[in-house]
C-alpha cells in the first residue's frame, strides 16, 4: 500500500558534544555521530504498513498547547483488521532525534508489520540548540527548564489516536529509547490507568523514587546494554552534569518491582540472542517474583552493547511477544 513519510533530519551533532569529546576523548564524539547516522539512513528503509500524519487537533479536544505545533506521525500496518480493536504502541524518540528516524532505526515498524498493531511516534519539543527532547525527569532531557508538559501531551496523544482507529484501552504499551525510555517510565508512573506496559530502552527511572507513585500496577521492561557510557548501566550523572542524576538498570527495575508490589529480580537461566550487532546470544534476563496477576517487572541486560542497540528480527519478536502478554487487567 503506498505510504508517505516524513523525511529524517541530516544528521547533526549534538550541542553538549565539544565539551563531552574534552572530557572524555574523541571516541565519545564518534559514538554520537554514528549514533545519528545509523538512525538518519534507517529512517529510509521503508515498510509495508500506512504511515499517516496526525490531522490537526479539533478545538474541542482542548490539547495541550505543544500539541498544535507538534503533530505525531501514525503507522497503520497494511494487513491491520480495522474492524477489530488493535493494539497501540507509542514510541518515543531519543534527545536531538525524530520519532520517525528512532522507531524505524530500531526496528518498530517492521515490528508493527510483522505483529500487527498501531504504531504512533512523536516528536519531542525543540530546544534552543534545535535538539528535539522529551520532558521526562529531572535528569534527563529538558537541560532549558522549559514549561512543557510531555506526560499531558501524551494522554492526548492517545485520546487523538483512539479516534482515529480501534484501539483496544486493554492494550496500549509505551516504549522508548534513551530520553523516549526515561518518558515511558514517567508515564507508567503518571498514567497508570491507561498503559498496560512500558518498555525503556537504554532508560532510567526517577533517582527519586519517590517522585513517582503509579495509581496501580503496571509490566515493565527494562532493556539495557552493559556498555552504555551515556546512560550508564551502574547510573551516574548525564553527560556530567551534578543534577542530572539517575539510577542504574538494576535499581530501575527493583524500584518498580516493589511499586508494582512483586519481590526483587531473579536470575532467569539462559540466554537469547537480541542485538544483531552483536554475536551469538548475549542477553541474559532477571526477572520479579510474586508479583500480581498479569504484571511482570524484567531487566534484559544485552552484554558488551552500547547505547544503541540494534535489535535483531527475532529480538523484536522476543520483546513485541512480552508486551503482547501483558494487557492491562
Amino acid at each position: 500500500m503506498p505510504h508517505s513519510v516524513r523525511a529524517a533530519p541530516a544528521a547533526w551533532l549534538p550541542w553538549w558534544a565539544p565539551n563531552l569529546a574534552s572530557a572524555k576523548g574523541s571516541v565519545m564524539t564518534r559514538t554520537w555521530v554514528l549514533l545519528c547516522l545509523g538512525a538518519v539512513l534507517a529512517a529510509a528503509c521503508r515498510s509495508k504498513g500506512e504511515a499517516v500524519a496526525a490531522e490537526p487537533p479539533k478545538p474541542e479536544a482542548a490539547p495541550p498547547p505543544a500539541v498544535k505545533v507538534r503533530p505525531y506521525g501514525l503507522y497503520v500496518p497494511s494487513s491491520l483488521d480495522r474492524s477489530k480493536p488493535a493494539p497501540l504502541v507509542v514510541f518515543f524518540h531519543a534527545y536531538g532525534s525524530t520519532g520517525s528516524a528512532s522507531a524505524r532505526g530500531l526496528g518498530m515498524m517492521s515490528a508493527a508489520d510483522a505483529h500487527g498493531f498501531v504504531l504512533a511516534y512523536p516528536d519531542g519539543t525543540l530546544d534552543s540548540q534545535g535538539n528535539r527532547f522529551w520532558n521526562a525527569t529531572n535528569a534527563c532531557c529538558n537541560f532549558e527548564d522549559m514549561h512543557v508538559d510531555d506526560v499531558a501531551y501524551a494522554a492526548w496523544l492517545m485520546d487523538d489516536v483512539a479516534s482515529k482507529l480501534s484501539i483496544d484501552p486493554r492494550r496500549v504499551y509505551v516504549a522508548g529509547h534513551s530520553n523516549g525510555a526515561f518518558l515511558s517510565l514517567r508515564l507508567a508512573c503518571d498514567l497508570a490507568p491507561r498503559i498496560a506496559a512500558a518498555v525503556s530502552i537504554a532508560g532510567a527511572a526517577w533517582k527519586d523514587a519517590s517522585r513517582c507513585n503509579p495509581s496501580e500496577p503496571v509490566s515493565i521492561l527494562e532493556i539495557h546494554g552493559d556498555a552504555d557510557n551515556i546512560v550508564r548501566y551502574g547510573g551516574g550523572v548525564l553527560f556530567d552534569r551534578p543534577t542530572r542524576e539517575y539510577p542504574g538498570a538494576e535499581t530501575t527495575v527493583t524500584t518498580w518491582a516493589s511499586k508494582d508490589h512483586c519481590q526483587s529480580p531473579q536470575a532467569v537461566p539462559g540466554t537469547f540472542d537480541f542485538d544483531a550487532a552483536l554475536p551469538g546470544a548475549e542477553t541474559t534476563r532477571k526477572v520479579a517474583t510474586g508479583c500480581p496477576p498479569g504484571i511482570s517487572v524484567d531487566l534484559w541486560t544485552v552484554a558488551g552493547a552500547p547505547h544503541q542497540l540494534n535489535p535483531s528480527p527475532a529480538g523484536l519478536d522476543t520483546m513485541w511477544s512480552w508486551m503482547a502478554t501483558h494487557p492491562k487487567r
